[in-house]
């Protein structure tokens, strides 16, 4: 009876030892794990296609019927130049959808105009900071260990680059995980000096994310290129921030 219960002892052990050791390489794993790249999605891209396609349409339609009811072809039709006519107008309507197409898809990408508070409780709006230039935001907060893993980094790129791109240090300011008070504590002693702002939760609902950190970074023309989810380690970030500068 001894050496059952003793073999049945040293098995509970063993493996809560074991479970112990999973869950702490589990949290290793994920407050380290590199960033996932994605395409930004903004959610106005999802109601774009119906209006959008119908204006193509439009001057698809309009154009045919000016090509055939040309007056060179009812006077001269074995005249070149209602040959000419003829060819030109299917040409022009394979054309214009593509330069459409692409006017929608560059409209969809852009960066929406969110309106942020600063700390101090001031506000502003996202091309109100961005001013012209390429932008990175970074959606953080205080409590979670993978942001304040890529922070310093950030930090230093924003001390590089801060005059030739704008930085917007977003925080999930929730009212519950993190407050005023705990994310102006963070930043007066982890020290951080980058700009932070909040939002109403417009970023999240936005890019339809919860993930913390997500980063998107946005060309000089306010069209969102690249994002990711979770730390961007240091050699990313520089290369993508030299990206928007070329």
């Amino acid at each position: 009876m001894k050496k059952n219960t003793r073999t049945l002892l040293i098995t509970s052990i063993s493996f809560a030892v074991l479970i112990i050791i999973v869950a702490i390489a589990y949290n290793m794993l994920k407050d380290t794990a590199p960033a996932v790249s994605f395409k930004p999605t903004l959610v106005s891209e999802a109601q774009a296609p119906e209006p959008k396609t119908a204006e193509v349409a439009q001057p698809s339609s309009a154009s045919q019927p000016e090509a055939t009811a040309s007056p060179a072809l009812d006077q001269t039709p074995e005249e070149p130049v209602a040959d000419n006519s003829v060819v030109s107008g299917p040409e022009a309507t394979q054309e214009e959808p593509k330069a459409d197409a692409q006017a929608q898809e560059d409209q969809a990408s852009v960066m929406p105009n969110l309106p942020l508070t600063r700390l101090d409780g001031t506000t502003t709006t996202f091309h109100e900071v961005r001013d012209g230039k390429p932008a990175v935001i970074n959606y953080f907060a205080s409590w979670c260990p993978p942001c304040k893993q890529e922070l310093p980094h950030f930090q230093k790129a924003f001390d590089e680059y801060g005059d030739q791109i704008s930085f917007v240090f977003l925080d999930a300011l929730d009212g519950q995980r993190e407050t005023l008070k705990t994310i102006t504590a963070f930043i007066r002693d982890f020290p951080f000096t980058g700009p932070v702002y909040y939002d109403q939760g417009e970023f999240a609902m936005t890019f339809q994310t919860n993930s913390l950190p997500t980063t998107v970074f946005i060309d000089k023309e306010g069209r969102v290129v690249k994002g990711y989810l979770g730390l961007v380690p240091e050699e990313v970030l520089y290369a993508d921030l030299q990206e928007l500068l070329d």
